[in-house]
Formats: C-alpha cells, sequence, structure tokens
C-alpha cells in the first residue's frame, strides 16, 4: 500500500546484472539468511518470518521479537496483513473471470460499472490489471492510508468514496500510454469482480485457491491468532496499530494471510492450477510494457517480474500497510518461492540496505 516501502522491498530484488554468481545450496542460504535477518531486526527492534521452498526442501527462519520491548518469538505461521499482495489475488480472480468469459480485458470500466468514472468508456480491465490506467490514488492514500491510519484505523470507509476521491483527482496520464502504481485501479477491479458475480470480491478471490487462512477482514479490526503485533512510529515512540480496519484499503491491499497460504498461492498459480494457460500467459506478460513509474519491476496484470542480483527471473508482489510489511515471490518453474512478512517498528524498520541484503538472499548466495 505504501509506495515507499513496496518500492524498497521490490528493489531490493529488481537489479539486473552481466553474470550470476553460484547458487548456494539450501541450507547454505538458510545460514545467510538468518544473519541478515538477525541484523535486520537488531537495527529495526521488529519481528521478522520467513519460508523459503528449494528444489522441493522447505525451511523457514524467524528472527527479533513479535510482541515490542519483550522477548516474545515470531510465529512461523502467523497470520498478518499483506497489503498490496492483495493485488496478485484479486488480479487472479479477475482473469479467472476473464477465462470464464464473464470479464473482457479489453472490456472498459463503463461496461461493467457505468458512469462510476469520467471517462469509464477509455479505461479498460487490462489497465487496471496493470497500472496503466492514468488514475491516481493519491487523494484517497493520504487521507486514509500511511498517516492517515493511527486517525481513522477505526474507520469504515466505502469503496465508493475511495474512487470518487480518484475520480475528483487529474489523470496522471492519458489511459493506456503509461505505467503507474495505483490503488484506485484495484478498488475498481473489486467492484467489477462483484458487479460480474454477485458475490464479495474476497470471496471470489479466494473460491477455489485452497487458502484456508486467508481472508479480507473488513471492519473486523482484530487479526486471527497466533499473530505479531504491528507498530507505526508516530510522535518518537513506537504506536501498537495490530488493530485496523482495512475497509480504506480494500481490494487494493486489505487482506490477511500467512507465509504458508501465500507459498501455497503462488505455487499453485505458477503451475497453471488457478488460471487457464491464455490468461496466465497475459498475467506473466511483461514485453515492453508502458514507460513510467516501473520501481516495482516490469509489471504483468497484477504481478511483477524481478531480476535477482544472482540472474534469477522470479514472479511476485510485495505490499505494506502500518505494522507489516510482505514480499512474495517465486521462479517460474515454481522450484524456489519465498514468502517474507517482517512487522515494522522503529523508523529503521525499512533501512534500504539491509532490507536489499534480506531480500536478495532468499534467492541469491
Amino acid at each position: 500500500m505504501k509506495k515507499t516501502l513496496t518500492a524498497i522491498l521490490a528493489a531490493a530484488a529488481a537489479v539486473t546484472v552481466t553474470s550470476a554468481p553460484a547458487q548456494a545450496a539450501p541450507d547454505s542460504r538458510k545460514a545467510v539468511v538468518q544473519r541478515n535477518l538477525d541484523e535486520l531486526t537488531a537495527l529495526s527492534q521488529a519481528g521478522a518470518v520467513v519460508r523459503v521452498v528449494q528444489d522441493g526442501r522447505t525451511w523457514t527462519a524467524r528472527s527479533g521479537t513479535a510482541v515490542w520491548g519483550r522477548k516474545a518469538p515470531m510465529p512461523l505461521n502467523g497470520h498478518f496483513r499483506i497489503g498490496s499482495v492483495t493485488k496478485m489475488i484479486v488480479a487472479t480472480a479477475a482473469l479467472r473471470l476473464v477465462g470464464e468469459g464473464k470479464v473482457r480485458l479489453d472490456g472498459t470500466v463503463d461496461t461493467y460499472l457505468p458512469g462510476v468514472l469520467k471517462d469509464g468508456g477509455k479505461i479498460t480491465v487490462r489497465m487496471l490489471l496493470r497500472h496503466t490506467s492514468g488514475l491516481n490514488s493519491d487523494a484517497s492514500d493520504s487521507k486514509y492510508l500511511a498517516d492517515g491510519e493511527l486517525k481513522h484505523r477505526y474507520t469504515h470507509v466505502e469503496v465508493e468514496e475511495l474512487v470518487k476521491l480518484s475520480d475528483d483527482s487529474p489523470r496522471d496520464f492519458p489511459p493506456g500510454t503509461k505505467h503507474s502504481y495505483s490503488n484506485a485501479n484495484y478498488y475498481l477491479l473489486g467492484m467489477i469482480i462483484e458487479a460480474v458475480t454477485g458475490k464479495p470480491w474476497a470471496e471470489e478471490a479466494t473460491r477455489s485457491l485452497g487458502l484456508r487462512a486467508t481472508s479480507y477482514p473488513g471492519d473486523k479490526t482484530r487479526l486471527p491468532r497466533p499473530h505479531a503485533r504491528g507498530y507505526q512510529w508516530a510522535d518518537g515512540k513506537p504506536v501498537d496499530i495490530t488493530r485496523l480496519n482495512t475497509t480504506a484499503a480494500n481490494a487494493a491491499g486489505g487482506m490477511v494471510s500467512t507465509t504458508t497460504d501465500l507459498d501455497r498461492f503462488i505455487e499453485r498459480l505458477l503451475s497453471g492450477k488457478v488460471l487457464k494457460p491464455a490468461q496466465l500467459r497475459e498475467m506473466l506478460d511483461v514485453t515492453a510494457p508502458p514507460a513510467g513509474d516501473q520501481g516495482d519491476g516490469e509489471p504483468g496484470l497484477g504481478i511483477f517480474r524481478y531480476t535477482t542480483p544472482c540472474g534469477k527471473r522470479v514472479y511476485g508482489h510485495s505490499g505494506g500497510i502500518s505494522g507489516y510489511a510482505t514480499y512474495v515471490a517465486s521462479t517460474l518453474d515454481g522450484r524456489h518461492r519465498a514468502v517474507l512478512n517482517m512487522t515494522t517498528a522503529s523508523p529503521k524498520f525499512a533501512e534500504p540496505a539491509q532490507l536489499f541484503k534480506v531480500v536478495n538472499s532468499l534467492f541469491c548466495g
């Protein structure tokens, strides 16, 4: 949800190199990851946990504390808010509807939501998925997200208000001409899914995915147990923001999950168990993306491709919402997958250099 955090997480796995160093064996990589996690949590005074699958072997690592100021181990498969990783799940739901003939990628917003946008006849579903619509979400982001989350942490927000705040803002560029990440695109996709299916977007998004711990809590402010506590730094101290109403994030970033569920999702997605081949190819197509803000990597439809420093290409998404940061990625063949979640606490929680080391070590030696 927060562009700066998302860019930091993504940039850590988006450095192209001309030669690829030797790959570390799983045991060696786990030791490197553990060391980097320990350095990160010592700096940030937060907690972090990773789940990695490499060539059929699954391992986990954790560091730091689940509760500020206490010695409380991070739950290895605890629940956490996944922020913009929600977008990858919502995009999958939209593309599944495309495969079922219920939605067209080149269908316009007006086709499914008549009159919701002033230029809804020019913005297509494909543009929403790839963030090339030109819609700007700064007005809603600044009001309800980031620093606004403390003020509005228990506030119910209608998605129509979020969309109107965007629609009333100037467009970043003419639809389809550039790429710029915007939450407004996914607010609209959630609304389209509901208009087409008659079901809540989250119910449709998790249909047939086998995700037992993934949900959209909406007005329910408590996280399922077990979970680590998340914090937001304010007035020189950490403020516990574990309890949060996520209606202001909605289909752009309001879901809750676990490392096991997110690993299961990315594995099933890339192995072709969720989407038909044509829709999966569309999702993963990052060829010739429009120019613009691509700090998240090369954009597909609801997913990004990153090139790691050791030359591996991985697909996934990152996300941040007050209290929690998440990163999910996998090689295309699914043989090497990684999920990282960390709580946010001190202002140093996203120290770029150390976070880069953690994210890159998940795939590189």
